[in-house]
């Protein structure tokens, strides 16, 4: 079992291709121009290697992005180099982002199942970190599992890809009051050769968070299945969005 920072540098070299970062950096550009329709300035939060980053960078955002692990902002940086875009980069989790920050944002995103590595504590810090952000006015967009459907229907297997020749597995071990998340990776010619690693996922519901963002002081709390804006549903919906507002 690892922590946050040691899971994501473990997987770092191969996340990129793990997620298909060119196909959904099309998908993410063309839902924030919706989604953040006025130019502004952006926190993302759990950044990764970028994908949300450089979307909003491409939107015409000045963005700032964080994350636990060292490998993963080198990535980000090497990113941004490749798409010709400026991100200003910080190794940071939610617990240790700095109160100079404070008010400094007009939007706040987290997606990528950020969220699902904080217990429930960190989770009322983390959005209460996130609301102190924000300017008055500022918006968050969150992603989540929806680890209620997951649990219900026991479905172990969250992606198998095969990425030039690299299988790669996500699947969880499903237990009373949380999951291990597992990634188990190896070339197709070579499956003795493996790494799997292995971290904790906490499986907040709709209703977990929405108590916590009201509690931070959100308004206008609104859930999601998809970055479309289609309605959010506890039983059919693989993913919960979330927007709310300072």
């Amino acid at each position: 079992m690892l922590e946050n920072k040691e899971f994501y540098d473990s997987i770092s070299a191969f996340y990129e291709k793990m997620i298909d970062f060119e196909k959904n950096l099309e998908l993410r550009i063309n839902a924030y121009q919706r989604i953040f329709s006025v130019k502004g300035t952006a926190a993302d939060i759990g950044c990764g290697v970028g994908l949300d980053s450089i979307a909003l960078a491409k939107n015409g955002h000045t963005v700032t992005a964080f994350d636990i692990s060292p490998k993963m902002i080198e990535e980000v940086k090497q990113n941004a180099l490749k798409y010709n875009i400026d991100i200003e980069t910080h190794t940071h989790s939610f617990e240790s982002l700095p109160k100079n920050y404070n008010n400094k944002f007009n939007y706040v995103v987290s997606v990528g199942n950020t969220l699902a590595h904080l217990n429930s504590k960190e989770l009322k810090r983390a959005i209460k970190k996130m609301y102190n952000l924000l300017l008055p006015g500022g918006k968050i967009f969150l992603h989540i599992l929806n680890y209620q459907l997951i649990k219900k229907e026991k479905k172990r297997i969250n992606n198998i890809a095969n990425r030039d020749g690299k299988i790669i597995i996500r699947f969880y071990d499903i237990r009373k009051s949380d999951l291990d998340f597992n990634i188990l990776s190896f070339l197709q010619n070579s499956p003795k050769d493996f790494q799997l690693v292995t971290t904790r996922h906490y499986p907040h519901t709709k209703n977990i968070l929405l108590e916590s963002l009201i509690a931070a002081g959100f308004k206008n709390v609104k859930f999601y299945s998809g970055f479309e804006g289609k309605i959010f549903s506890v039983k059919t919906s693989k993913d919960m969005f979330i927007s709310a507002t300072k």
